[in-house]
């Protein structure tokens, strides 16, 4: 291209921009068939579906630990089964249950004294009928063994029932679905049992695009939506995860279920039909009714669906009426093509 025929293209792209800016009288539309629609303002924007899950934040499921290892442990329930409040879901057997229920008797025994010991003398310290130095030794006897006895008291809580000496029934402390340990033991002389996670903390989590992480507002499934609770920090590629709030009841979901769900980013834009939007040189505009002219008015495309297009512009357009038929005529006759 020679720089006689650029300067000619540039010349006509900037006198249609300058056309674009004019308004129109309608009178001289002739007939054309002019229908409007109004401009409506969204506060979200819907973008295309992503997959997504249904599962929880890491620390919300509640840890089942006990303070010995059983030669035998076997589970009453399947992986990931939904559990009531004092349900049955494993058994341990071996010497070491004997043994620790002789140490939760013992505990027990040892901190009934300590405590009555301490509770007796109390008044006596404030009367100032002992030494601090024996009151000092009796507090902390007494708090040394309230911690050991609750120590076994927390985990004797969780016996549903004593099948023998060598056997007990462990049950659910809560609500949720119960779901076998990733690894057995925490630390020597302890067990881990396995983990429940409340039915609440069930969320959706998808991974969105980096770009629209400070923006995304809710996710939409096909029954229920659901606001966004967290968005990481971490990103991993050009993404990031995201969590909902937990999920309602109504959203009829079951942890694990892969799903597609919309998610939706909280924005300030307008929503046109398609049929409204045209471009001169490469730049988008709309025509907005104002008395009896035709005004163009620039816009950036955003976003879109089958029937509109959600766009931005320095204008005010909410409630404004946009011309959605006959648009390709009067973008013709804005170019110099002439009308009806």
């Amino acid at each position: 291209m020679n720089s006689k025929t650029f300067t000619l293209l540039s010349l006509i792209a900037f006198n249609l921009v300058v056309q674009a800016q004019n308004a129109l009288k309608i009178e001289d539309l002739g007939q054309l068939n002019l229908n409007y629609s109004s401009v409506m303002q969204v506060d979200s924007l819907a973008l295309r579906p992503i997959k997504a899950v249904v599962t929880h934040k890491t620390g919300e499921a509640f840890q089942l630990v006990a303070p010995f290892e059983p030669q035998r442990h076997e589970f009453l329930v399947k992986n990931g089964q939904q559990v009531q409040t004092g349900m049955a879901v494993m058994s341990l057997s071996g010497s070491e249950v004997h043994h620790f229920m002789e140490q939760f008797e013992s505990a027990k025994s040892l901190f009934n004294l300590a405590k009555s010991r301490y509770d007796l003398n109390k008044k006596l310290f404030k009367q100032k009928s002992i030494s601090n130095d024996k009151w000092l030794a009796i507090s902390k006897n007494y708090f040394e063994n309230k911690i050991e006895y609750g120590h076994y008291r927390h985990f004797n809580e969780l016996i549903h029932s004593i099948k023998s000496e060598d056997e007990i029934i462990i049950k659910a402390p809560l609500n949720g679905y119960f779901f076998y340990p990733d690894s057995e033991s925490i630390s020597a002389g302890e067990l881990k049992l396995g983990q429940i996670l409340p039915i609440a903390s069930l969320r959706v989590q998808a991974f969105v695009g980096v770009e629209d992480a400070n923006k995304l507002q809710s996710f939409e499934s096909s029954h229920c939506t659901l606001a966004i609770d967290e968005v990481s920090q971490v990103s991993q590629g050009y993404f990031v995860k995201a969590w909902s709030n937990p999920i309602t009841y109504d959203c009829h979901l079951s942890f694990g279920q892969s799903i597609r769900v919309i998610p939706h980013l909280a924005t300030s834009a307008f929503k046109v039909p398609k049929s409204s939007v045209f471009t001169i040189d490469r730049a988008a505009y709309i025509l907005i009714k104002q008395g009896s002219n035709l005004q163009p008015v620039a816009v950036e495309l955003m976003d879109s669906n089958d029937k509109v297009y959600f766009v931005d512009s320095t204008n005010d357009l909410h409630n404004k009426q946009v011309l959605s038929t006959s648009v390709a005529a009067v973008q013709g006759i804005l170019m110099g093509l002439g009308g009806e």
